[in-house]
């Protein structure tokens, strides 16, 4: 299978459930990988035939990057936007008042000034998001509520008293919507800390959609930037970690990728190994005869001073043509 198709069908496969990963990380074929949903193979960038389903493989499961979808920018979204920025969160705000949704106002986000129906009709390069509606009015949550419920998702939460979401709940069985649906609501929305300030409130959804990626879905999460990125085919070296020891800052599933102009995205944890991994990935791609490979790096306490660390333990990265 081409690059082009893998990671195309990757792409798709996320859009309705996490993904099972399976690569050969050893032997002649180091590097040959397939890709699973419910344990049915959709993708497979493999040399060779294999037995997926032989337990010397190294297995993962995959998920998108924590994607906030923000209806509405007022100042609980404004709140929300700056925490999610200290996470290292995607955020993605929709208002249809340009003084609330604006690139000045929100930096660092994607920001959607159009009304909310128009913009929740338009197909959207989301991979299942965290759908966080608090908007100015009633009917637009209503609105966004019955939208977002039929799009593939990770959470929907949605602001108000009780008497406001029964209110709304009530209006959707009416519209033929089931318990079942509903019951996967988040409302009222946020962890009972009990706030009151804005970004009390803001503390509080954070807080509930943390612990529904990170108790509810352990997952390696890919970059969508990245992934798309792939998905167009260009040339590049993907460098995994797929091995971790002791203390190093990286977990097995982190990833980057050098493209042949050499720009480079994601990350293996940083510092010094991150800029060998890089220089390791430019050698690769002047090498086109280079096969994959794996490179281990020891940042034991006594050797991790002269790479300029302060974390030690030992890191295998596995390096692949696409």
């Amino acid at each position: 299978m081409d690059t082009k198709t893998y990671y195309k069908n990757l792409l798709n496969a996320l859009k309705i459930q996490s993904v099972q990963r399976k690569t050969v990380t050893n032997g002649p074929y180091i590097g040959d990988e397939a890709l699973l949903q419910d344990s049915k193979v959709v993708a497979t960038y493999a040399q060779h035939e294999h037995d997926w389903a032989s337990s010397d493989l190294l297995v993962e499961n995959l998920a998108s990057e924590v994607h906030l979808v923000l209806f509405g920018g007022g100042h609980i979204a404004l709140d929300l936007y700056h925490l999610a920025m200290d996470l290292a969160l995607k955020v993605t705000i929709i208002d249809d008042r340009s003084e609330y949704c604006n690139p000045q106002r929100f930096p660092q986000a994607q920001c959607i000034c159009a009304p909310f129906e128009e913009v929740l009709d338009t197909p959207q390069a989301w991979i299942r998001p965290y759908f966080i509606i608090a908007t100015r009015g009633h009917a637009f949550d209503k609105v966004c509520l019955e939208k977002t419920l039929g799009l593939p998702h990770s959470y929907i939460g949605m602001i108000g008293s009780k008497r406001k979401v029964a209110t709304t709940f009530e209006q959707l069985r009416e519209e033929g919507f089931s318990e079942s649906q509903l019951a996967t609501v988040h409302a009222p929305i946020g962890l009972d800390i009990g706030a009151v300030t804005a970004a009390e409130i803001a503390l509080a959804i954070l807080g509930e959609v943390i612990s529904v990626y990170r108790k509810t879905e352990q997952a390696v999460r890919l970059s969508e930037e990245l992934l798309l990125r792939q998905s167009t085919g260009e040339q590049h070296i993907v460098a995994r970690v797929i091995e971790k020891h002791g203390s190093a800052p990286c977990e097995v599933g982190f990833q980057l990728a050098v493209f042949k102009d050499f720009t480079f995205l994601g990350t293996v944890g940083g510092g010094e190994v991150e800029a060998r991994t890089i220089e390791e990935a430019k050698s690769m791609l002047l090498n086109p005869s280079q096969s994959a490979f794996t490179k281990t790096y020891d940042l034991s306490n006594e050797k991790a001073g002269s790479l300029g660390m302060i974390c030690g333990g030992v890191v295998t990265v596995l390096f692949q043509r696409r």
